[in-house]
């Protein structure tokens, strides 16, 4: 039964991958043809001011599924999920939003909290960088209680 469900797993997460490469690829694709149309057939002026923060919106998005791709990955190569990555994805994911909305259209407390989430897994990602390097040295895991918990 657990030999089946690991097929089943791994099968799920080839599908994944697969999805989100075909997402990747059809998003870069996009991403040329309006940068094709913006240059080509629009004045540069109104290209800038009409086509490229959506451009920027796009790219990230691609960088965004790139980490995701890269998590992925890593969680079928070693069979656990790598914090640090899904970390990283959240936070692109969140700079991503700060970037691409506009400060104008968004309230005080909107933007505090865009940055408490940002400050929140920046130090999140911080802990996780630490606790790696601490399990380098030591080897051993940031996870392993430590003597004093055990007596």
């Amino acid at each position: 039964m657990e030999r089946y469900l690991r097929l089943l797993q791994k099968g799920i997460i080839n599908f994944t991958l697969f999805i989100i490469s075909l997402l990747l690829l059809l998003a870069l694709v996009d991403v040329f043809i309006r940068l094709y149309d913006g240059l080509f057939h629009f004045p540069f002026r109104q290209f800038i001011e009409q086509q490229y923060q959506e451009l920027i919106g796009l790219f990230l998005m691609i960088l965004i599924g790139v980490e995701l791709l890269e998590a992925i990955k890593g969680f079928l190569r070693d069979e656990i999920l790598h914090v640090e990555l899904v970390v990283l994805v959240a936070i692109i994911a969140v700079s991503r939003k700060v970037i691409v909305w506009g400060i104008t259209k968004s309230s005080a407390s909107e933007m505090l909290s865009l940055a408490a989430v940002l400050i929140a897994l920046a130090a999140t990602y911080w802990v996780v960088k630490v606790c790696y390097k601490k399990g380098k040295k030591n080897s051993s895991n940031c996870n392993k209680p430590s003597d004093t918990e055990n007596s």
